[in-house]
């Protein structure tokens, strides 16, 4: 486990170096995922956060390596060897899978930098990339199978698996891409809604149930005084305060903070919003200009406006 992170925490602080924050990292037996905030802005950029995972592998694999011989040939202690050398065959394990040429793998990303560099042409880059990914996905899948029929139970069920997940990995990718640059020029002030239905602060929450969950059939709304947002309030705030106390209690007695990950600002990119929308879990953000609300943006309007794109064939802007 601490190999894997060690390894994708690489790509993390190369990356920062390079201006692409990583947002979230999914660890998994065999490697993980760096979610990247956008894509590398250079082939060199992107070749050096493919490589960064590997090469710290590899520096992890000499490490523990270098213990094990320590332990073997100046002072045998059998009780250090052991995980030693075991620590360093999993590094070198991890290192070359992940170098193998097969995109989103390091490999892959690596084969993509150097057409990028070559092409000048991202886009072209990722479905060649992409598409030997898919490939080499679908050799392990086959792999797994003839495993299977040859009674290697283990090693078949661990091909398959890899190389499914390689393969619609390989098939994201590309379609993330595709998305990211359909709204490359739509911004979230383009798509929001600006009429936003607001809540007072100094309201009974049996107000607040009829007047406006009852009516506008919305589970959660933001509390604004003045202008001002003072948190949001929800169903489930609601149901935690008797029904009884309902007449007595007011919005603002229960008011949540708003949490910074459900606000955007209307300057953002829709792919932004998308992403953010996509990795909170959430049904919409608030948009917030100068402590103000200005709108709401959903998921359904940025999939709309990829739709009105996708009809008159890309930007809608001369």
């Amino acid at each position: 486990f601490c190999s894997v992170l060690f390894h994708e925490l690489s790509h993390s602080l190369v990356g920062r170096q390079h201006g692409v924050p990583i947002q979230k990292i999914s660890l998994f037996v065999f490697g993980g995922v760096a979610q990247m905030s956008k894509e590398p802005e250079t082939p060199r950029a992107e070749l050096l956060m493919a490589l960064a995972g590997p090469l710290s592998s590899f520096f992890l694999a000499l490490f523990f390596g270098g213990i094990w011989a320590i332990f073997t040939f100046l002072v045998p202690l059998r009780i250090i060897t052991v995980p030693m050398w075991y620590l360093a065959l999993i590094n070198v394990a991890l290192a070359i899978f992940n170098l193998m040429p097969g995109f989103p793998l390091d490999g892959g990303r690596v084969f993509r930098a150097i057409l990028w560099f070559f092409t000048g042409d991202l886009k072209k880059s990722t479905r060649i990339a992409s598409s030997l990914g898919q490939v080499f996905g679908f050799a392990l899948i086959f792999f797994g199978f003839l495993s299977l029929f040859r009674d290697n139970w283990v090693n078949g069920l661990w091909l398959i698996v890899l190389g499914w997940f390689l393969q619609q990995a390989a098939s994201g990718s590309y379609e993330q891409l595709v998305l990211r640059e359909s709204l490359d020029d739509v911004y979230v002030r383009d798509i929001m809604t600006t009429q936003v239905v607001s809540v007072s602060p100094f309201i009974f929450l049996d107000e607040l149930v009829n007047d406006w969950f009852m009516r506008y059939r919305c589970g959660r709304f933001p509390v604004v005084d003045n202008e001002r947002i003072r948190g949001v309030i929800t169903i489930h705030d609601v149901k935690e305060i008797p029904r009884e106390q309902w007449s007595t209690t007011r919005v603002v007695d229960i008011v949540k903070p708003l949490d910074t990950k459900e606000v955007i600002s209307s300057r953002e990119g829709a792919w932004e919003a998308l992403r953010r929308i996509s990795m909170e879990e959430l049904s919409h953000l608030l948009v917030m200009d100068e402590q103000k609300v200005t709108g709401i943006v959903t998921k359904s309007d940025i999939l709309r406006i990829m739709r009105i794109k996708a009809a008159f064939g890309g930007r809608l802007r001369p």
